[in-house]
């Protein structure tokens, strides 16, 4: 019999079956194995084959003093790569003609208007970043315009491809190692290219650009993406001047501590990407660019964000019936796929919503905006299921579609989402398995709490940077009770407590306190806390169950509590 859900409805599963062994030095040595961080990197990224006609045809532009238009995307990943491209330029004394898309007012991807405001400038050679690898019609109108076109992109390949100049895109090099770079990785890649080697003028600024957008986008950070980003924040942490220290400092608070993935995973691309989520992505584009004021309004623009979007999701399960806490009789009763739409959702913030479903309750889910006839959605899913090839299935009723295998986005006529919605429901049904869809943690190690050591801890940044595809190692401690247990933070949010007397904190867990006063198992991140220069073990706490040697049924009262907390 398998072992019961956690208390917030999830199954832990294990990564491997010796993943129970106690011994500290043998998980560790396991997961450097499994993860492949033991070998090498490739030292350098494979060639594109149309690199060295697109480094020409820059170089000329640049030459001829032509007038040169960039177009990204209106994420964190796009932005960072348009700041690298745009300061190329710049360093050779061409100031490019940049657009970055409006969200609401443009849409996702190059657009006719977009491509004749671009010609009515007097563009001669367009370079998208982060985008355009299904723009074939829109690359034959720049065409028509006298532009030529070098497409930099890393999104799901279609069966035609636009017939740019040049189209540098990872899947078009033969035997490129997996995975594949983000599109600021690709633009990366492009002005290595252009200054001929590893060193230029501020390459560090560059380098952690690159970084910052690998991380944003969630590529998954093995091979050369693992590499570049172990680059990017040794840059980072080194940069004392210019806009990302200040940004760094600003959210940080201080300038003497060593950066990691998380950090900016969670405080520094969401302040970026909030520019294209409440307003307008060139704010962002300025503040990387020239600091100043435009950095201060990204931090106004992300507090927006957060409250926007907190607000939104309550309505959003309000509307779908649905807890705000995933429990474990709540599996029965959910569909295998979400899917709600509304006039009252900003396009900025519908991705954000989608993803906190999907984590929250295990099921792929959709979450749309309506404006008149036209309706956007943005889809995020499990591993179990690829949601872009889900909308491939059904791209007879899109207008546009594109994406990853996690996380995807869409346009379609307004009257035909409740055929999409049943399509993909379907589709889902037919694909993936009923416990396949329950949310899951996967455990990558099992120890005794007495093991924990500030040594063990710090061994665990042999792992790092943490990210996709590399996640953070979650460890459960079984068998524990949790000491002096209390809540604290804003609402009693948080659940606080010591664990064989080291201070141990789960975020959003106050709810679970009742639960506290039994033997339980304990899945956490293990990291390092330093207090009045005295550096110690700290427990991250992710999820409890009831201890598996004594296993308790959560009953009704339980269940109710649970619910209504």
């Amino acid at each position: 019999m398998p072992p019961p859900l956690s208390f917030t409805g999830r199954r832990w599963q294990w990564q491997s079956p010796d993943t129970e062994a106690h011994d500290p030095q043998a998980i560790l040595t396991r997961l450097l194995r499994e993860r492949r961080l033991t070998g090498s990197a490739p030292a350098a990224v494979p060639a594109f084959p149309d690199l060295p006609r697109s480094t020409e045809r820059i170089r000329a532009a640049i030459a001829r003093r032509e007038i040169v238009g960039i177009f990204g995307d209106y994420d964190c990943d796009g932005i960072t790569g348009t700041a690298q491209l745009v300061r190329y330029f710049r360093r050779h004394g061409l100031e490019p003609f940049v657009i970055l898309p409006h969200r609401v007012r443009d849409g996702y991807g190059l657009k006719k208007p977009i491509i004749e405001m671009f010609g009515v400038h007097g563009t001669t050679l367009l370079i998208t970043v982060d985008t355009g690898v299904t723009a074939i019609t829109e690359t034959e109108e720049a065409q028509r315009w006298g532009m030529d076109v070098i497409i930099t992109d890393h999104h799901h390949l279609h069966a035609e491809l636009p017939r740019a100049y040049a189209l540098l895109h990872p899947a078009l090099v033969p035997n490129f190692p997996l995975p594949f770079p983000s599109g600021a990785g690709v633009a990366h890649a492009l002005v290595q290219a252009l200054e001929g080697g590893d060193e230029w003028e501020d390459a560090p600024t560059d380098r952690a650009l690159a970084m910052i957008g690998t991380i944003a986008d969630l590529v998954e950070l093995r091979g050369l993406n693992r590499t570049l980003v172990q680059q990017g924040l040794q840059a980072l942490s080194a940069l004392s001047t210019g806009p990302l220290a200040t940004l760094v400092t600003d959210v940080l608070r201080t300038s003497h501590r060593t950066l990691t993935s998380t950090d900016i995973a969670f405080r520094i691309a969401p302040r970026i990407n909030a520019a294209g989520r409440m307003e307008d992505p060139l704010i962002a584009l300025t503040a990387l660019l020239e600091g100043g004021e435009a950095l201060t309004t990204l931090e106004t623009l992300n507090v927006r964000r957060q409250e926007s979007t907190q607000s939104l999701l309550e309505e959003a399960l309000a509307t779908l019936g649905l807890p705000a806490r995933c429990t474990p009789s709540l599996h029965a009763e959910l569909p295998p796929f979400l899917a709600i739409a509304s006039t009252s959702f900003p396009e900025g913030i519908i991705g954000l919503i989608a993803g906190k479903l999907t984590e929250t309750f295990g099921r792929p889910s959709l979450v749309a905006t309506v404006n008149g006839r036209e309706c956007t959605a943005s889809l995020r899913s499990t591993s179990a299921y690829h949601i872009t090839e889900g909308l491939e299935r059904c791209r007879d009723l899109l207008t546009s579609f594109g994406g990853h295998a996690q996380a995807a986005g869409c346009s379609l006529p307004a009257a035909r989402f409740d055929e999409l919605h049943h399509r993909l429901h379907a589709d889902i049904e037919e694909r993936v398995s009923e416990e396949e869809l329950l949310p899951q943690l996967t455990i990558d190690g099992s120890l005794h709490a007495s093991t924990v050591t500030l040594a063990f801890c710090e061994r665990l940044r042999e792992i790092e940077p943490f990210g996709q595809g590399n996640l953070e190692p979650l460890f459960v401690l079984p068998d524990v009770r949790i000491e002096s247990p209390r809540r604290v933070g804003n609402e009693g949010a948080h659940l606080q407590g010591r664990i064989a007397g080291i201070k141990t904190i789960g975020f959003k867990l106050g709810h679970l306190l009742e639960h506290t006063e039994r033997p339980l198992d304990i899945a956490c991140h293990l990291r390092t806390d330093t207090w009045n220069g005295v550096k110690a073990p700290q427990i991250f706490l992710e999820d409890l169950r009831a201890a598996e040697h004594a296993p308790e049924l959560i009953n009704e009262e339980e269940e109710a509590a649970l619910t209504s907390t």
